[in-house]
Order: structure tokens, then sequence, then C-alpha cells
């Protein structure tokens, strides 16, 4: 009775318990495992950061454009001092002047967009390029617009604005009609 009891105990212990060969199988799987999901998991985290710059770029810079919309369709006069880099005129009210400066990037620096001298975009933003393209009517009455070299001279104003943060960059191009000129 003894020796039954103790053959009934081995085959109760060699059936519950995983040989060296399995051990080593699983010890081999898990971190294949772990580092394919970490992979996928940083392909994803990688990507969720480039659309979350895309999208907070695209809102400041459409901010700016319809800020700079409204300056411009409520805009009574344009000074000679504007540029192809620089916007000077004033507001419908006949009392205040807006001034629109973008200054290029400077090696380290990045490049601004200023109103009034006011910049427009944080300092994790840099403004790559803006020109501001002044346009007025050709000879043909229903030709297209034609550019101007005397600001003063525009009827329409097309803004061409590129922004970059995180290596991420956008380009927004708008033309405005000057109403009250």
């Amino acid at each position: 009775m003894g020796e039954t009891l103790l053959a009934e105990c081995r085959k109760a212990r060699t059936g519950r318990g995983f040989t060296l060969v399995e051990v080593l199988v699983v010890l081999a799987i898990v971190p294949l495992v772990l580092a394919i999901t970490l992979s996928a998991v940083s392909v994803a985290l990688r990507a969720y950061r480039l659309v979350e710059a895309r999208s907070e770029l695209s809102s400041a810079g459409m901010l700016v454009m319809e800020t700079l919309g409204q300056d411009l369709r409520g805009m009574r006069e344009i000074h000679g001092d504007s540029s192809e880099t620089r916007l000077h005129g004033r507001l419908q009210d006949n009392t205040t002047d807006v001034d629109y400066e973008f200054t290029p990037p400077d090696g380290s620096l990045p490049g601004t967009f200023s109103r009034s001298g006011i910049e427009l975009f944080g300092s994790d933003t840099s403004v790559t390029s803006c020109e501001f393209t002044y346009l007025a009517p050709g000879p043909e009455p229903e030709g297209p617009l034609q550019e101007v070299s005397d600001a003063r001279s525009a009827s329409s104003i097309k803004v061409r604005l590129t922004i970059e943060r995180s290596s991420t960059s956008m380009i927004f191009e708008s033309l405005f009609d000057l109403r009250n000129l």
C-alpha cells in the first residue's frame, strides 16, 4: 500500500510541472512579444505627436491668418513703407495704425511675425517666410489682378505665410480684398 501511494504522488507531481525546454521556450518568446509590442506603441506615439504638432500648428496659423484678414478687410489706408515683408496701414477708425512685420530666421534664432510689435506665434514656432503681394485690377475690366509696386495703389493683398514647429511645417496662403480703400 505504501508503494502505491508513493507511485501516485510521483505521477501527480510530474503531470503538473513544466519541463526545462518549455520554460526556455517561454523565456525566448516573452521578450520577443514585448519588443514587438513596445515597437508598435513607439510608432503609435510618434504618429500621435506628429498629428498633435500639425494640429497645433494649423490652429495657430489659421488664427493669425484670420486676425490678419480682419485687419485687411477693415483697412482704410496702406502706408508707403509697406513692402514684401511688412504691411503697415491705418484701420477704418482712422486712429489705429497696424503694422505687420516679418523677421526672417537668423542662425539659431527663429523667424518671427509680429503685429504692431507683438509676436503672433510662441517661441516654439518659427516663421520661415512671409510675403505680402500687393495687387490691383489690370487694364482689362474682367482681367486678372496684377502685382503693383506701390502698396498704396493695391485693392487686394495676397499673403503667404510659412511656419514651422518640431520639424513640421505648414504654408498658409490667402487673398484679401481691401474693402474700405
